[in-house]
């Protein structure tokens, strides 16, 4: 699945669920926006801390710490911004994105798919396999620029 935020979009919907459920951790924003979203969108938590991190440093958000976890809630500036926002078409535009996607996805995310996959992820490698591995990667990257120049070219 690729992108479905435009830029700024994610902290505004943070900022909407947050006035949704008062407060929560980071897991919890994540379960809630994965729910109300839908479609093969999953959230990432390289995306959604970033996010918060920047809500807190523009005083939309504040933390507290409870029993070890970090609890995030809206100020009261966050509160205005979640009450101006129009909350039901952007939570409309943003499912019907991940829902018609069309399959496309960032190579990106097919390598992160591959490593975590990879049963040989953690195996260690002398260098003369470093440079082969190396030139392995090399060839399918090759290989891969070619096939989509190609599927340009068709299309």
């Amino acid at each position: 699945m690729g992108r479905i935020f435009r830029r700024g979009e994610l902290k505004e919907v943070i900022v909407l669920i947050l006035a949704s459920l008062g407060e929560a951790h980071g897991y919890a924003i994540m379960t809630e926006l994965k729910q109300r979203i839908g479609g093969g969108w999953k959230p990432s938590p390289g995306a959604i801390y970033p996010a918060l991190l920047a809500l807190v440093e523009m005083g939309y958000v504040q933390t507290d710490e409870r029993d070890g976890t970090r609890v995030y809630s809206l100020t009261e500036a966050g509160r205005r911004a979640a009450e101006s926002s129009g909350s039901a078409s952007r939570w409309a535009s943003l499912t019907a994105r991940s829902e018609n996607d069309e399959g496309r996805i960032t190579i990106g995310s097919l390598l992160d798919r591959f490593a975590a996959g990879s049963t040989l992820r953690r195996r260690l490698v002398g260098p003369e396999h470093k440079q082969q591995i190396e030139e392995i990667f090399a060839r399918v990257s090759v290989e891969i620029e070619q096939m989509l120049k190609k599927g340009e070219n068709d299309g």
